[in-house]
């Protein structure tokens, strides 16, 4: 009889997960399973997954979009400003919108310009830092009581599901996530054989710029209003949930949309958890950083020796 070969990268991430939720639901009992624990990690978990949608596209090609936590205040930012004299139910549409121009920006610095994607979406994080304090005065801005029901479990879940929804779509049926991975495999034999890769290139940067203005309207409909320090370090969640979840640094065709979410869960179970566990700020940051980079790093240890073994096959 011929044995089942196991592919640990797909298991591995589901591994984790399941030892964090035993670990914690140990540690913390009935309060793990409490209403509240469970709409915290949701909570958590939304906004990571809409900014990973977005950002695989990116990374699925071998680049990294630094800039999505700095996008994310900036389009919530200029969003809030604007919306006041347009109505704040324009808030929504506008930020998506800006966050697609500055993805537009980043793309076209990157694609036209073949300069270094982490160079220019870095640069673009300082400039739209410095752009959020200038535009809200260092001061937090308030909304309507009407953006605020778009945090209620009937709205989010509407927003998440249709996100996730268009992700999949876009991601794993249409023609620009089969260029992104093909992209990601192989950038110069997709030029030869005809892909626009310049367009396909900016147009990914867009979807991620677009994603995080969409991660901004569901962060300011949870805190209420915008402020300047909102969005700090998200990106770098992200890329962890993303990475965790068992996407390849390197992207290519192992990237996928389930990978986030599990990545995204993992993610906020693990921060959930040690913040009931009665852990100090400083020391979450520090248990997450090590935990986190040994999930990275043994995920990628399992694609590597994957990879060896269908090379040798």
């Amino acid at each position: 009889m011929m044995k089942k070969k196991i592919n640990l990268e797909l298991v591995l991430p589901f591994a984790f997960l399941m030892v964090l939720f035993l670990i914690f639901s140990i540690m913390n009992g009935k309060a793990f399973f409490s209403i509240h624990n469970i709409n915290t990690i949701i909570d958590t978990m939304i906004p990571l997954c809409i900014g990973g949608y977005g950002m695989v596209f990116v990374i699925s090609q071998g680049s990294i979009d630094m800039s999505s936590g700095s996008n994310l205040a900036f389009s919530a930012t200029l969003g809030a400003i604007l919306a006041q004299w347009l109505g704040s139910f324009t808030l929504l549409p506008l930020c998506i919108l800006i966050g697609a121009v500055v993805g537009l920006i980043n793309g076209f610095l990157v694609s036209r310009f073949k300069v270094s994607s982490m160079m220019v979406t870095l640069a673009q994080l300082i400039i739209l830092r410095s752009l959020v304090v200038v535009l809200s005065n260092g001061d937090v801005i308030f909304v309507k009581p009407s953006i605020l029901k778009l945090n209620r479990w009937g709205a989010k879940s509407l927003i998440f599901i249709l996100a996730t929804v268009a992700a999949i779509y876009l991601f794993e049926f249409s023609k620009m996530g089969f260029a992104s991975k093909s992209m990601g495999e192989n950038e110069v034999v997709c030029s030869y054989v005809g892909l626009k890769t310049k367009w396909i290139k900016t147009l990914a940067f867009m979807i991620s710029g677009a994603f995080a203005g969409l991660a901004a309207i569901m962060t300011v409909a949870r805190i209420g209003g915008v402020d300047p320090n909102m969005g700090s370090s998200f990106e770098l969640q992200v890329m962890l949930a993303v990475f965790v979840g068992g996407v390849p640094v390197s992207g290519g065709s192992k990237s996928g949309i389930y990978k986030i979410i599990i990545g995204a869960l993992l993610f906020s179970i693990l921060q959930s958890g040690l913040v009931l566990s009665d852990v100090s700020s400083e020391m979450v940051e520090l248990i997450q950083g090590l935990l986190l980079l040994i999930m990275v790093g043994v995920i990628l240890k399992a694609n590597k020796m994957t990879t060896a073994k269908t090379l040798k096959e």
